[in-house]
C-alpha cells in the first residue's frame, strides 16, 4: 500500500480485531489506567490487526495497542516484549514495550466476545518511510539495523518459558488454501503449499535462524533525521534472518500503483542494503542466496492474505492492483525480485 500503509503480514491487513469494530470507551479507559495514560491525551491513531491509540503521561507519549487474543495469545505479547526489551538493552533502536502498574507488559480485559490483549509502547519519533527515502544512505542504515538486530538475537535466551511461534504457524501460512477462490486453490495455493514444504527442509542453525520481525517494511521503520526505528514487532516469529533481508527488498522492488522501481535505484539499495548489514553481522553467501525464494514466500503469503481481507471489505486500490498485477507473475512463476534489478 502506499508509504505509511504496508500491507501487512506484512502488516496491515484486517484479522480479528480492526479499527471498524468500535473499542468499548470502559474498556479503554481500564487500559489506559494500567500504563498511567491520561484518557484526556487518547486519540486513535489507526490499527488493523489491533486498535492503535497514542496517548500521554508525565513522561512522554506511548502506543496503545489493543488486539486480539486469538490471534496473538497474552503469552504470545508478552514473549514479544520480552524479546523487545532484551533487543533495546543490546543496542537495537526499536520502540520498547512498556510496563503496567502490576510489572507485567499485556493484560487480558474484557468477558467473553469481547476480550482484547492490552499492551503499551513508548512512541518513537519519526515518521515512517516512504518511497522518496530509497536515497543510499537510508539503504545503508536499513541493512545495519536489521545487522543489529540480527546480531543480537542469535545469542537471545529467552527469560521465561513463553515462545513466539515458528513462520509456518501463523494462520496466513497454515490456512492459505482456504483463504484462495476455489479456482486459485490449487494454482497458487499449491504453489505456497509446495514452497513452504521446501522452505521447512532447511536448515535452522543459530547463524541462520532465529526469532526476527518478518515485517520491516516502510510503515514499521521510522526515520527521524538519519536514524531509523523499528516499530510494530507484532508478526515477530521464529524464521530464517534471510527471510527478514528478502521482505524488505520485496516490498521495495513492488510498486503495484506505479510504473515499477527503476532498475538502476533497486540495485542500488540491494547493494547499499547489504552493505550495511553486513557490517553488523555476517550471513554466507548461502543464505543470501536463498532470498529470491524467500521473496516469493512473501509474494504468495501476501496475495493470500489480501484474499482474506477481501472476503469481508472491499479491497483497496492498493490491493486491487497488487492482485492484478501479481497474479500473473505467480502463474508464470516469475522472480520476486525483478530480473532487470
Amino acid at each position: 500500500m502506499p508509504a505509511g500503509r504496508q500491507p501487512a503480514l506484512t502488516a496491515g491487513l484486517p484479522s480479528g480485531a480492526d479499527d471498524t469494530t468500535p473499542v468499548d470507551p470502559a474498556l479503554l479507559d481500564r487500559a489506559l489506567a494500567l500504563y498511567g495514560l491520561d484518557p484526556a491525551t487518547c486519540r486513535h491513531i489507526g490499527g488493523f490487526e489491533s486498535h492503535v491509540f497514542e496517548a500521554r503521561r508525565g513522561d512522554g507519549a506511548f502506543v496503545l495497542k489493543l488486539g486480539d487474543p486469538g490471534r496473538r495469545s497474552l503469552d504470545a505479547v508478552e514473549a514479544e516484549c520480552e524479546w523487545l526489551e532484551y533487543l533495546t538493552a543490546n543496542g537495537v533502536r526499536a520502540a520498547p514495550a512498556i510496563r503496567a502498574a502490576d510489572g507485567s507488559y499485556a493484560a487480558l480485559l474484557g468477558g467473553p466476545g469481547q476480550a482484547v490483549c492490552v499492551r503499551a509502547y513508548a512512541k518513537a519519533p519519526g515518521a515512517p518511510l516512504s518511497a522518496d527515502d530509497l536515497t543510499p544512505d537510508v539503504a545503508t542504515a536499513w541493512g545495519l539495523l536489521l545487522g543489529r538486530l540480527h546480531a543480537a538475537t542469535k545469542v537471545y535466551v529467552p527469560p521465561s518459558a513463553r515462545r513466539r511461534h515458528a513462520w509456518h504457524e501463523d494462520g496466513d501460512f497454515t490456512s492459505a488454501r482456504e483463504l484462495l477462490p476455489e479456482d486459485e486453490r490449487d494454482p497458487i495455493g499449491g504453489r505456497l503449499e509446495r514452497l513452504i514444504a521446501e522452505l521447512r527442509a532447511l536448515p535452522t542453525d543459530r547463524d541462520a535462524f532465529g526469532l526476527v520481525h518478518t515485517d520491516a517494511h516502510f510503515g514499521n521503520v521510522l526515520k527521524d533525521g538519519g536514524a531509523l526505528t523499528l516499530i510494530d514487532f507484532d508478526d515477530c516469529a521464529y524464521e530464517w534472518f534471510a527471510s527478514d533481508l528478502g521482505i524488505v527488498l520485496f516490498y521495495v522492488a513492488i510498486d503495484p500503483l506505479g510504473p515499477g522501481r527503476p532498475p538502476e535505484l533497486l540495485r542500488m539499495f540491494r547493494d547499499r542494503f547489504l552493505d550495511g548489514y553486513a557490517r553488523e553481522n555476517a550471513l554466507s553467501a548461502r543464505w543470501l542466496a536463498e532470498m529470491d525464494r524467500f521473496m516469493k514466500l512473501r509474494e504468495l503469503v501476501l496475495y493470500t492474505a489480501i484474499r482474506r481481507v477481501s472476503r469481508r471489505d472491499a479491497p483497496d486500490a492498493w490491493c486491487r492492483a497488487y492482485l492484478e498485477r501479481h497474479k500473473p507473475r505467480i502463474l508464470g512463476d516469475q522472480p520476486a525480485w525483478p530480473e532487470a534489478g
